[in-house]
């Protein structure tokens, strides 16, 4: 829906749905480009789960790093700030990525 046909098509409304939207500056600009490129890297993520693709390594090389992931759960935690969502509401009971990671983490120590 943020793609620029879709947008367009939708009047320019769809930014409505972020009340809490960070306010653009000279240098970011928060509009619906920025909206459709996290939304797609979030997608992204989607995909690379369901196909059962590791998310745990630096670059798809044989290395342990949660960074990826921790800063794709981030995206999504601030897209649910900005559209007024209670997040640990929403995900009570679901979210367990920060502890996951950090257990992967103590293996890399290993």
């Amino acid at each position: 829906m943020f793609s620029p046909v879709q947008y367009r098509l939708t009047g320019s409304q769809l930014l409505h749905i972020f009340p809490n939207k960070t306010r653009s500056t000279p240098h970011i600009q928060y509009n619906h480009s920025y909206v459709f490129n996290e939304l797609d890297k979030i997608n992204t993520l989607r995909n690379r789960i369901a196909h059962h693709e590791p998310v745990c390594f630096y670059l798809q090389q044989p290395v342990i790093d949660t960074s990826y992931i921790l800063n794709e759960y981030q995206k999504i935690q601030t897209l649910f700030m900005w559209m007024d969502i209670d997040s640990r509401a929403l995900l009570y009971g679901l979210d367990h990525i920060q502890q996951v990671c950090s257990r992967i983490n103590e293996l890399k120590a290993l």
